[in-house]
């Protein structure tokens, strides 16, 4: 007897008695059929397996659904639309099993299932044995701090730099999860002391402790030129000056950006800081930390959201109080702002504005975005 005429003489049984106990009787003989000889089915009877079970899940309980999920999830041969069907399944018992390994679930899939689904099926794709950036970007920026825990310490997680930033800034105050990162072999050294630099101090000494000599060598300079920094820079300053400035430029962002190059050349702080709010539509306290932070990364992403050219970017970068970069620095940070796409880094952008936890000054925080000439705003 064929595998076809199995299936077909099993469904139309279980159709006729029409019975949800006789229904998974049948889908527990069907689910064995398939698992006995999965790979030794052509793509033809795959896909008739995949019709078979399409029928018989339906209106029948999840304690059954939850036991077909764990039957084909490691199969990677295994019907991708029953697949699916369980992967987008509301109830987190019976998606877990397909989305923690199952192969038939593409990257597409995952990326759409992350954007649309809760946190404990977020954990349990987080978990997946592989997962690449597009995967990645978009868990960081849904994950709740289990999620983001979860990922920090899947070694088979690939990010891009863009993620990989944001997942730091996410550790901002949560001691288990700037562990987790520091522990990635793939973390580059830059976002290594931007962990350190936003550690509490009990952290911030296990961290070096773990951390090799020349880079906790590293480390340890650049936290003694950010608190120097710090203590010059009077941080928080009141802006209003430079504020009147900038609005007396108007909405024309091009105008705008020729000046930012300007003020960054004439290290003018305030009205440099001041722009660049304006530009990004971001409040100045946050754009102020970003300038006086030990890493270069966050302005990068600001002037690459901001659609600046590279010879602003460089400017940008060079105002900053401290020390200036060193010609490899600035070459390694140029390749990446060729890289780095525009929606990316505005995404990055409005991640962490959403995720930062600051105290608006009791003036003015921010300024109005000006307008490109579609009439949206520059960010």
């Amino acid at each position: 007897m064929t595998t076809a005429s199995v299936i077909i003489d099993e469904l139309e049984a279980a159709l006729k008695v029409g019975s949800t106990d006789r229904r998974i009787e049948v889908l527990r003989r069907v689910t064995s059929l398939f698992v006995n000889n999965a790979k030794n089915y052509s793509a033809d009877q795959a896909a008739l397996f995949d019709d078979v079970f399409g029928w018989l899940v339906k209106e029948i309980e999840s304690t059954a659904l939850v036991e077909l999920s764990r039957t084909l999830a490691p199969i990677a041969t295994a019907p991708p639309a029953i697949i699916r069907r369980l992967a987008w399944d509301d109830k987190p018992e019976v998606a877990a099993p397909v989305l923690a390994m199952s192969e038939r679930l593409s990257e597409g899939d995952l990326v759409e299932l992350a954007r649309s689904k809760g946190q404990a099926h977020l954990v349990q794709i987080a978990a997946r044995p592989s997962l690449t950036e597009a995967v990645t970007d978009v868990l960081v920026e849904c994950a709740d701090p289990e999620v983001a825990k979860t990922l920090a310490g899947n070694s088979g997680a690939r990010f891009s730099e863009t993620g990989l930033w944001q997942l730091v800034k996410r550790a901002d105050e949560d001691d288990v999860l700037a562990e987790g990162i520091a522990a990635r072999s793939d973390l580059p050294t830059y976002l290594f002391r931007q962990l350190v630099t936003q550690a509490a101090d009990k952290v911030r000494q296990k961290l070096l402790a773990s951390a090799k000599q020349d880079t906790r060598r590293a480390v340890e300079q650049v936290l003694g030129n950010i608190s120097d920094r710090y203590r010059k820079a009077a941080l928080s300053r009141d802006y209003a000056e430079a504020q009147r400035k900038i609005s007396a430029l108007g909405q024309d962002t091009a105008r705008i950006k020729v000046e930012v190059l300007g003020f960054a050349q004439n290290e003018e702080l305030p009205e440099l800081i001041v722009a660049l709010a304006m530009l990004s539509a971001m409040p100045v306290e946050l754009v102020e930390q970003l300038m006086h932070e030990g890493d270069s990364f966050g302005l990068l992403v600001l002037c690459k959201a901001t659609a600046m050219d590279l010879t602003i970017m460089h400017a940008v970068l060079a105002a900053r109080p401290g020390p200036g970069l060193s010609a490899e620095e600035l070459d390694e940070l140029s390749a990446t702002y060729l890289k780095l796409s525009i929606s990316s880094a505005q995404r990055a952008l409005r991640f962490w504005q959403t995720h930062k936890k600051f105290q608006p000054r009791s003036g003015p925080a921010g300024m109005a975005a000006p307008k490109g000439p579609n009439g949206s705003s520059a960010a």
